[in-house]
């Protein structure tokens, strides 16, 4: 009955040798030794693999198995066996011209009344989905690599723009709306301090800043509640969230221009000179 067991159906070969896979029962002996009752020819075909040759061994060494899994394949099936547990492992297959494969081995796990094992099962071809999450997983990587990086760049432009962001204000700020400098100049300054204020703001906000942003906000907000108009404190509200004039523009529907000069009239109130030293009063 055992016998009978472990061999393919002879009726059933024709069809099994269509499949898109390598059809198999292997049997583990009770002295932990491993054949096989029947192996079909499909992929071992494709493999390189004579499917003969390890059908007549008495004892099967699992040459073909690369030798960097083979420990891991012999620890799969012994934990199938001893737990009867579905074997679905993925190992590298080594052809006889030395072409290496992806093949995965799904199998079902019986023990019989001698504590011999069979496992009835089906290995199909898995190169290309290896090879594909490989790729993917490079690129991951290299993206990674590559924000840290552009990070890093940010960060570092940020810190260098820090003084001429302040000294810039500073200057305007002095020179005001009336001044021995035309409107021309004064207004050029100004494109040019919310150009470097823009590039300025697209360095990330650190996690611990981000935490204290609501408290932040309403600490400003207080601060200047009563020495500003409504308009004004929009305006600061706005800014205490880290967004640039231009966007505060386009929020409020007022022009950029108009902002600047909220900007610097909630400057004169709070009695500071950047941003930043609004922020550090808070």
């Amino acid at each position: 009955m055992d016998e009978q067991r472990q061999t393919a159906p002879p009726r059933l070969e024709a069809l099994i040798e269509n499949v898109p896979g390598n059809v198999y029962r292997r049997v583990r002996r009770p002295d932990g030794s491993y054949y096989f009752a029947f192996l079909s020819s499909g992929l071992f075909r494709h493999f390189g693999i004579d499917n003969t040759r390890l059908l007549g061994e008495g004892t099967l060494r699992f040459d073909w198995i690369h030798p960097e899994d083979r420990a891991r394949f012999a620890a799969d099936l012994d934990i199938s066996a001893a737990m009867l547990s579905l074997l679905d492992h993925r190992v590298r297959v080594v052809g006889q011209n030395g072409e290496v494969h992806w093949a995965r081995g799904i199998a079902r796990p019986e023990r019989l009344a001698d504590g011999t094992v069979i496992w009835d099962g089906i290995v199909i071809d898995v190169t290309r989905e290896v090879e594909a999450e490989a790729a993917l997983r490079i690129t991951k990587e290299e993206t990674e690599r590559a924000h840290r990086q552009t990070t890093a760049v940010i960060k570092a432009v940020t810190q260098r723009l820090e003084p001429p962001i302040a000294e810039l204000e500073s200057l305007l700020e002095t020179l005001g709306d009336q001044g021995p400098v035309g409107p021309a100049i004064r207004e050029s300054l100004r494109g040019c301090l919310e150009a470097l204020r823009m590039v300025s703001d697209r360095e990330p906000m650190p996690e611990a800043q981000s935490a204290r942003g609501i408290t932040q906000k309403r600490r400003v907000q207080a601060l200047g509640a009563a020495a500003l108009t409504g308009r004004q404190r929009e305006v600061l509200g706005l800014l205490s969230e880290g967004l640039s004039n231009k966007a505060i523009a386009l929020k409020l529907h007022i022009a950029p221009g108009t902002v600047r000069l909220h900007v610097a009239a909630i400057l004169r109130a709070m009695k500071a000179r950047s941003r930043r030293e609004l922020f550090a009063q808070a």
